[in-house]
């Protein structure tokens, strides 16, 4: 309108100066000023009301005086809205502390001028940030948000007791608290009572319904007699370890808002069953060294959880592969969980810490679900500004503090290893330190020899697969540690060359933490977790599903982590997940077995046939995960509350199993009863077939060929469990140097017919020996996809 209206007020404005004194003309002229002046207006507050908040970032403070720094962000803003007075009124913050810079709100014309100048390093429009949230649960599908999963249709698992054998309970918090929860479910026999520091008045309600614990067995191990035992340990299920509490919040914690850790916002975090009750069985005991969980006495735990009336039982405990290979009878685990799914109560194990070299698998008795872990979709980083103000958003570790100002960077590139370490001790007094590390061992290692150098901080560079480092090994340690990839380790030792080319100091600051999520990251089976393939029983596929165990944030005493609260990394950290994802299917389907349960998690769990994006298999030679390194893969909740088929079995199954390992019927017997059994015991009138059923057709969801000679053939049944009438059509993936012809292949279910058995021919078409090859056996019907691993070894 501006250029219209200039022709008129140039080209005329001789002729309009002899008429001023004609009414007429004055009227049109005052009417075209008064239009000019409206729409300069109606435009400068358009302007105005499309002004956004944006965040100058100016890099790092010149000095402390705090007010001088203030002053300054005025004078810059002052210079685009025309005035120091107005630039005080637009400014929202002026960051003067850890970092120079301001908020305040502009137009996009005034944002494009002061993004010019040259003091600013940055100017970035101001985002909505939501809070963070108990992650692994949204990233396996299980938001409270959503009504129609399968969190919200089982109203949270309410009616559920998970029972946790562990190193007992800090129930005084609000991370167990009972709102929202109804009365004690009628047929818990348990009970919570106030011993030693235990006061059943705060650490019982509700939500935590029992609480026992057991100690004798450790007495007779450690040869410690009653005025030893009080003397050391406080006789009560209160947790002196915070491994247990930990556990119980992971599987079945209440809604905590707002919860603060070492300055994260982590938003509302809570457990996978939330409305689920927990009844605590404390079989592990912490002395100065170590934490020992006593065989003796977690078979008395689970012998009394069955009494007690749970449903299921969750174990974060395990043999680290001791007892692989060892006598089944030998396995007080083993065994106790045997009884425990003989009466209806699934049993949840973690597979172990002692990745990732094969074979390390524990808890691998095949009617327990062995749990390997995963990481999931969010990261915790750290901020590193290098001194030429170049920011590297991706260092994983947190920085317990402040941000720091600018500090001597020093790298040693040619230091591989941590004996290496201590030639440059000397060397890195007040200096943020990085090296270039394959090896999580190495990492371990030279924290612990700087730990008295008084280095401030080690960044360490690896490949982007071996970045999950398990940060508890680290505890204790006080020097923040932070890991980058190749990339960025790249990108500061660059930095670092230019700067002494430049005969300049090489300075790096440290800044606060923040919490990445959602976005698309390398998912992967960490380096920690145990891998198959199963020692003792090879025929016996494990682990048999992954889930999250990186960096899992869940409650402990208050005498550990930070506000209550503690990130930990470990298979432990892995199977209470399961166990949370286990309740709310015992509330879908209450009458599912032990094994039905099982069988939905494997046989709709995420892999490299139905995931979107690729599951690596860390530490490996950074290879895609198989089946040795998360079984069926990762949990996928939703997908398991309708699986459409289902492997079962019953406790005859696993009877024959045991008389298929060579045991006579009276050990199998003598072996397979408990005080609860003694009544009315199944196992009394078994007796081991004189043709001895083979473990390759114990019906689970996997098949494992340990020794293909040329061929063989296995069986399996499924149970329909979707709709009546339901045909499903076969998918195969044979492993490589092997054929498979299953008959039939088509299965038709009807009103009728609702189970089928199959036969599956495994064929060899490779001479000589072979290492396990992968592949797997699926069937469709459209909707649902049922997919088994097989592993074949010739």
């Amino acid at each position: 309108m501006l250029g219209y209206l200039l022709p008129f007020t140039i080209s005329h404005r001789k002729e309009r100066t002899k008429k001023m004194n004609n009414p007429t003309s004055s009227l049109v002229f005052l009417f075209f000023l008064l239009i000019f002046t409206c729409l300069c207006e109606i435009t400068a507050k358009a302007d105005e009301a499309d002004a956004k908040i944006y965040i100058v970032y100016l890099g790092h403070k010149p000095h402390d005086d705090h007010e001088l720094i203030t002053d300054s962000h005025h004078d810059i803003l002052g210079q685009v809205v025309g005035s120091k007075e107005e630039a005080k009124k637009r400014m929202i913050y002026s960051y003067r502390h850890g970092f120079s810079g301001f908020a305040a709100k502009l137009t996009n014309s005034q944002a494009k001028q002061i993004g010019e100048l040259p003091e600013v390093v940055r100017i970035i429009q101001n985002s909505r940030y939501k809070t963070h949230t108990s992650r692994s649960w949204d990233f396996l599908g299980l938001s409270k948000n959503d009504p129609n999963n399968l969190l919200n249709k089982t109203n949270q698992g309410d009616g559920v007791i998970i029972g946790i054998l562990d190193s007992g309970i800090w129930g005084d918090s609000e991370a167990f608290n009972d709102k929202g929860l109804g009365p004690i479910p009628s047929r818990w026999k348990g009970n919570c009572k106030s011993e030693g520091n235990f006061n059943a008045t705060k650490h019982c309600n509700k939500k935590i319904i029992g609480a026992r614990w057991y100690i004798k067995g450790m007495m007779e191990e450690k040869e410690l007699n009653q005025t030893m035992v009080e003397e050391l340990y406080d006789l009560s299920p209160l947790d002196d370890d915070g491994h247990g509490t930990h556990v119980a919040y992971t599987a079945a914690g209440s809604y905590v808002n707002d919860v603060q850790y070492y300055g994260l916002n982590m938003g509302t975090v809570r457990g996978g069953a939330p409305l689920a009750r927990l009844a605590i069985y404390k079989v592990c005991w912490k002395d100065n060294k170590n934490t020992y969980c006593g065989s003796a006495d977690i078979l008395a735990g689970i012998d009394d959880a069955i009494k007690d009336g749970v449903d299921i039982l969750s174990a974060s405990i395990g043999d680290d592969g001791v007892f692989s290979e060892v006598n089944f009878f030998e396995n007080l685990l083993g065994i106790g969980s045997f009884h425990a799914v003989s009466h209806g109560i699934s049993f949840i194990a973690a597979g172990g810490n002692t990745g990732p070299e094969s074979s390390t698998i524990s808890n691998t008795s095949p009617w327990v679900i062995n749990v390997a872990a995963s990481n999931d979709d969010r990261e915790i980083v750290t901020p590193i500004t290098l001194g030429n103000n170049k920011t590297i958003l991706a260092a994983q570790g947190i920085f317990k503090g402040k941000e720091q100002a600018f500090a001597p960077l020093v790298i040693f590139e040619n230091i591989t290893n941590y004996n290496e370490v201590k030639s440059i001790a000397n060397e890195v007094k007040g200096k943020v330190l990085m090296l270039f590390f394959q090896n999580q061992i190495d990492i371990i290692f030279s924290l612990l020899t700087l730990k008295t150098t008084g280095v401030l901080a080690l960044i360490v560079s690896t490949p982007p697969l071996n970045q999950n480092i398990d940060y508890n090994q680290t505890h204790g340690v006080p020097i923040p540690f932070f890991s980058v990839d190749l990339e960025q380790g790249n990108q500061i030792f660059d930095y670092f060359q230019q700067c002494k080319s430049n005969k300049q100091d090489p300075m790096i600051k440290l800044g606060q933490s923040e919490v990445f999520e959602g976005k698309k990251i390398f998912l992967k089976v960490p380096k920690f977790s145990s891998r198959g393939p199963n020692s003792f029983t090879p025929e016996i596929l494990k682990p048999d599903v992954a889930a999250p165990g990186v960096s899992v944030l869940a409650a402990v005493p208050p005498y550990k982590g930070d506000n209550g609260f503690q990130l930990l990394s470990g298979t432990s950290m892995a199977a209470p997940h399961v166990s949370g994802i286990v309740a709310l299917l015992k509330a879908a389907h209450p009458n599912w077995s032990p094994a039905a349960i099982k069988s939905a998690l494997v046989t709709t769990a995420w892999n490299e046939d139905t995931y979107r994006y690729e599951i690596y298999s860390e530490g490996t030679g950074d290879k895609l995960a198989d089946p040795f390194d998360f079984g069926g893969g990762i949990c996928n909740p939703n997908g398991a509350t309708d699986p459409g088929l289902v492997y079962d079995m019953e406790k005859n199954d696993y009877l024959n199993y045991l008389c298929s390992l060579g045991y006579t019927n009276d050990k199998v017997h003598n072996a397979t009863t408990l005080l609860s059994d003694t009544k009315n015991s199944t196992a009394a009138g078994i007796i081991c077939p004189s043709e001895v059923p083979s473990r390759l057709d114990l019906n689970l969801p996997s098949i494992s060929i340990p020794n293909l000679k040329n061929s063989v053939i296995v069986r399996r049944t499924v149970t329909n469990v979707g709709n009546v009438n339901s045909v499903y059509k076969l998918v195969v993936k044979p492993p490589r140097n092997t054929a498979i012809k299953v008959s039939p292949h088509v299965l038709k279910f009807n009103s009728k017919t609702n189970k089928i058995s199959f036969e599956v021919k495994i064929t060899s078409n490779h001479e000589g020996r072979s290492k396990f090859n992968f592949g797997s056996l699926s069937w469709i019907d459209g909707k649902h996809f049922v997919r088994i691993p097989i592993a074949v070894r010739k």
